[in-house]
Order: structure tokens, then C-alpha cells, then sequence
């Protein structure tokens, strides 16, 4: 709670004193409202499913969260943003009390250049949920949250963009590695440490994307050099299992477009790993991912269809190991969806407004074809009055025992109801 005061008093004052990261300030109301925006949320949230053992009932989590979200600008010469949240609650079995800070980095536009430096979460990639050329920035998938972009998160980077109509040059520098948040002590995986790389100069990682940008067609050519927020598994000489990053070359294309009313994008990435992979039991074989999909709109109801494939080079069976060692192997091919040589699925995501787009009913649902895995995400949003909204809806998985969301369907499958007040 110390920390959460602090944080809070520093907020303010830098509301009120802050002008100076960029300029002298003329302490004027007019001046402040130009040169700063804050606003945010408060929410509370409750997720409710049974236990893992039976069929009774359980709270699942419940939380509290305020989020503040800070915009300091300074005319033509930049600007800046932050975001802070702050949460209380219970979640797995814990009580939780947690300051975060999501975002916070500093724009500067010196000609046809843009420079961002700071904590950040980028998203590359033009699909609906699966994005095979995102792999900049780690994702939590420990997350309860009914917005799906909460599982993102930030690493500290330095962006910049080369503007040239209609190309678009982006750069990223990434200097330290964060990994993300996995899901192994549901399955049973019990973790103690971890092998990452140090913050040393050598194991930074970039990526470059070429955006084109016309009225009628998007797309993008892009190369990605570090390591996978995703580790693997490998095993020390005592058998304790050891989450340890990988490098990869990753290569990748995206597009969007409309054609006869009916939205198309595309997206492909082609992964090949530094080290070899065949020796190294948490390196995964060199792999092809592709996303096709429609999108179509038609009055208040909007309809995104997608095929989702991925097909892995150099597949062979696993090979006849010894447990635990096998135990990891079979593992790693499901953190990495190499469980077999061409894997297919599809997602469909109908949404429909109604009362005036103050209700919104959606259901987001994925079934992949090759393992039997099957997700669905039925959600309900209603906007009771100005800036304050309710959420209702579910998160349910199932798949076979071998699969991740069968390993995982008991755990993190529940109902979930939210309210938020926006400001």
C-alpha cells in the first residue's frame, strides 16, 4: 500500500507540476488542458467455475483494478504516455496486490522521422487473434480479464519510423529479454528457475517492417532477430525442468484488403531457430504459420471467419526417451503447436449491436482440426449509462488430455461478470 500511495502523490503532482519534461510551463489553466490528458478506469471483476477435482462450484478470482492513463504533450516536438494499474484481489489461490506499470515511453517527431523510447507492448500482424508475425513482446496467459488485450505486455524498446507516403519504415530495438507468463503449474510443471538471456549488448534483438499503406490495400513485409518471449523446456543434469530461451529468424508478410464489400487479410510467418534444433530438447523445429480471413459487415452485424494453419519442417515422431525426458519433449510440442507436421483450425467471430450500440452480443470461437481443441467465448456488453458499462460472458476450453486446452480446461474455464466505470 506504501508503494500504491507514492505512485498515486507522484501522479498528481506530476498532473499538476510535469509541464517541464518538455518545456518551461506558463502556469495557466488553458495551458494544462492543451499540454495534458488523464483519464482511466475502475473495475471490478469476478470469474466463477468449478474446481478442478469436482463439479463444485468455485470462485475462481475476483479483483479490483484502477487503471490511469497520462498523455503529456508538447505541440510538434512529442509527447508522452503512461499507464499505471493498480489491482487487489484473489486470483489462483492467492490474494493479490499488484502495481503495474503497463506503458510508458516518449514520442519525438523530428522531420519525417519518428522516435519512441520507453516501455511499450507492440502488436505486429493484421489477422484476428492469431498473429504469427507478432514476436516482439511477451504475452500473460495467466490472465483473468474480459478484455483480451490485457494479456499483453510491455518490454522496454526503441521504436522509430521512417515516414515516406505510402511506405512505411519501423524499426525495433530490443535490449533486454522479458519472457511470457505461462501456464505450468496448471499443467503440473513445477519450475524453480529459469535460463534467460543477460542484459548484454550481444543478445539484444531487432526487427524492421516495410509498411504500404494505400487506400485499398495494407500490407507489410517484416524480419524479426531474438529471442522467442515463449521459452522452452530443457532439463538440467538433476532433471529439474528449466524454462530457457531460444533466438530465431523470423520472417513474415500480412495483408488487408476489400474486395466486393467482403474484407480479406492475410498473414504469414516463416520461424528457423539459431541454434540446432535437433540436439536441443527446448528449441523447436523451424515451422510455416499462415492465417486467411474474411471480414463481413453487413448493418449492426460484423463477421470475421479465419483459417489458421502451420506445417513443421523436419517432422519426425518423438523419438524413445526416458522420463522425464520424453515427459518435457511431448510438452514442448504443445507450447509450440508442433504436436503434428500440418495442423489446421478455424475461428469464427459473429458480433452483433443492438438498443442503439449501447448492446453488444459477441461469440468468439476457435476449433482446430487436427488436435480437437476447442475454445469459445460467448460475451455480452452493455453500456448502462454514459461511461459506465457492464460485461457478461464465459472462457471455455476443452481438447483431448494430451493437449493444451485439455490440460488447462478445468483450471481456467469460468464465467465471468465485469462492471467498469470509465473517466
Amino acid at each position: 500500500m506504501r508503494t500504491l500511495t507514492i505512485l498515486l502523490l507522484f501522479l498528481l503532482s506530476w498532473q499538476s507540476y510535469g509541464q517541464s519534461l518538455f518545456e518551461n510551463a506558463v502556469n495557466t489553466e488553458s495551458v494544462l488542458q492543451e499540454n495534458y490528458e488523464l483519464n482511466g478506469c475502475l473495475r471490478g471483476v469476478v470469474y466463477a467455475g468449478h474446481e478442478d477435482s469436482s463439479d463444485q462450484p468455485e470462485l475462481k478470482s475476483t479483483y479490483a483494478e484502477a487503471a490511469l492513463k497520462l498523455k503529456v504533450r508538447s505541440r510538434e516536438l512529442g509527447d508522452a504516455f503512461a499507464e499505471l494499474r493498480f489491482c487487489s484481489g484473489y486470483l489462483f489461490d492467492e490474494q493479490i496486490e499488484a502495481v503495474e506499470l503497463r506503458e510508458a515511453y516518449i514520442n519525438t517527431y523530428p522531420g519525417p522521422f519518428d522516435f519512441r523510447l520507453g516501455r511499450q507492448i507492440v502488436v505486429w500482424g493484421r489477422a484476428d487473434g492469431f498473429n504469427p508475425t507478432n514476436n516482439i513482446t511477451p504475452m500473460n496467459m495467466l490472465i483473468r480479464s474480459p478484455e483480451e488485450d490485457d494479456r499483453r505486455e510491455g518490454n522496454f524498446l526503441l521504436r522509430s519510423f521512417f515516414n515516406l507516403q505510402p511506405l512505411r519504415l519501423e524499426t525495433v530495438w530490443i535490449p533486454l529479454y522479458e519472457a511470457s507468463v505461462m501456464p505450468y503449474s496448471i499443467m503440473s510443471l513445477d519450475i524453480t528457475e529459469s535460463n534467460y538471456p543477460d542484459p548484454d549488448l550481444r543478445h539484444s534483438g531487432f526487427a524492421v517492417k516495410l509498411n504500404l499503406e494505400l487506400p485499398a490495400l495494407d500490407g507489410s513485409l517484416s524480419y524479426f532477430n531474438g529471442y522467442n518471449p515463449q521459452p522452452g523446456l530443457d532439463l538440467d543434469p538433476s532433471a529439474n525442468i528449466i524454462p530457457t530461451a531460444y533466438r530465431m529468424h523470423v520472417a513474415g508478410a500480412d495483408f488487408s484488403t476489400t474486395l466486393a464489400s467482403i474484407g480479406l487479410r492475410g498473414e504469414v510467418a516463416f520461424r528457423y531457430p539459431f541454434e540446432d534444433y535437433e540436439s536441443n530438447i527446448y528449441i523447436p523445429n523451424p515451422d510455416l504459420q499462415y492465417v486467411g480471413g474474411l471480414e463481413y459487415q453487413m448493418g449492426d452485424l460484423s463477421i470475421i471467419f479465419q483459417y489458421i494453419g502451420r506445417y513443421v519442417l523436419d517432422y519426425s515422431e518423438l523419438p524413445e526417451l526416458l522420463p522425464p525426458a520424453i515427459i518435457i519433449a511431448l510438452k514442448n510440442r504443445i507450447f509450440s503447436g508442433q504436436q503434428n507436421r500440418a495442423s489446421h483450425a478455424l475461428s469464427l467471430r459473429p458480433a452483433l449491436q443492438l438498443l442503439h450500440e449501447t448492446l453488444t452480443l459477441e461469440l468468439f470461437s476457435y476449433y482446430n482440426l487436427t488436435t480437437e481443441e476447442l475454445y469459445l467465448r460467448p460475451k455480452l456488453s452493455y453500456d448502462m449509462a454514459d461511461a459506465l458499462s457492464l460485461v457478461l460472458g464465459a472462457d471455455f476450453y476443452s481438447g483431448p488430455d494430451d493437449t493444451a486446452y485439455g490440460m488447462i480446461d478445468k483450471a481456467l474455464s469460468a464465467f465471468f461478470v465485469e462492471l467498469i466505470a470509465s473517466f
